[in-house]
């Protein structure tokens, strides 16, 4: 079915008005936060791209980003990028993303940042195996409370995804030449929880044994993630909230640290980021 969805850019109302919709089947928002069709209309014509996944006549994706000024350069800020459910996991998302890496390329970009849930397993597992992105910011209740069906419940924690557009591992994932596996993760990882007293203490990443650690300096890390966060609140939000008070912490003192997260691992029932000095 992929071959039979297009990709190209949104440039009429009737196709900016149509991503009202999407939004809604995508996050569950509410109309106070979907992304305005005017604030779309207002960044294609001051010479922006909206980007459309379309089936047929029904409009099945999109994302959209704007310029930002960022280390004395302007980046392409990419906002919003959804796929509705009933077309999720067959690659839409990827060729959403890729044709806007190309439309950046082509208008100057090296690189492109957006935010995403650090808890989504899903998410990470794209933005880093797929897309080939790092991360160096993390962002705590980035939008404050919010209510739709996929954030609810959680603080609005965020971490930056950093895309160097033209970096050849991300050229050779764009074509299909490269994959990671959680064999590409390095042997001196740690893995960092934190304890029932609170404090952070380290352990051997899920089914790898005793042997990953022997560095002492611990040169990378592994900050775990429920597999499924959604299943996690739907059953046990209180312990969802303990988890990612985990993770914010984990996650900001090592970034404070220096280290970039550079990698992300799925293996089992378990999920974790991958942290070093050499992202």
């Amino acid at each position: 079915m992929s071959e039979q969805i297009s990709i190209r850019e949104l440039t009429t109302m009737a196709d900016l008005n149509a991503t009202v919709d999407l939004q809604r089947a995508v996050w569950g928002m509410h109309d106070a936060e979907a992304a305005s069709p005017h604030t779309l209309r207002a960044i294609v014509h001051s010479g922006g791209a909206v980007f459309g996944a379309v089936f047929g006549d029904r409009l099945v994706g999109f994302c959209f980003g704007f310029a930002a000024p960022r280390d004395g350069e302007l980046w392409l800020w990419s906002h919003m990028a959804a796929v509705h459910p009933d077309f999720q996991g067959r690659g839409v998302g990827f060729r959403l993303k890729q044709a806007q890496r190309a439309w950046a390329l082509n208008q100057g970009f090296r690189w492109m940042a957006w935010t995403f849930d650090p808890m989504q397993a899903g998410n990470a597992n794209f933005n880093f195996n797929r897309l080939g992105i790092t991360a160096r910011r993390y962002s705590a209740d980035h939008y404050g409370e919010m209510q739709d069906g996929l954030n609810a419940g959680l603080a609005s924690d965020r971490l930056e995804a950093q895309w160097r557009l033209d970096a050849p591992k991300v050229i050779a994932m764009a074509a299909g030449r490269y994959q990671t596996s959680v064999a590409d993760a390095p042997d001196s990882l740690t893995m960092l929880v934190k304890d029932k007293r609170g404090t952070l203490e380290y352990r051997p990443p899920p089914g790898r044994g005793e042997r990953w650690c022997v560095a002492r300096r611990h040169s990378h890390f592994g900050v775990e993630i429920p597999k499924d966060v959604a299943d996690l609140k739907r059953n046990d939000v209180h312990r969802a909230r303990q988890w990612q008070q985990y993770v914010r912490a984990a996650m900001t003192e090592l970034l404070a640290d220096g280290y970039v997260v550079s990698g992300f691992c799925r293996q089992g029932d378990a999920a974790w980021y991958i942290l070093g000095r050499d992202g």
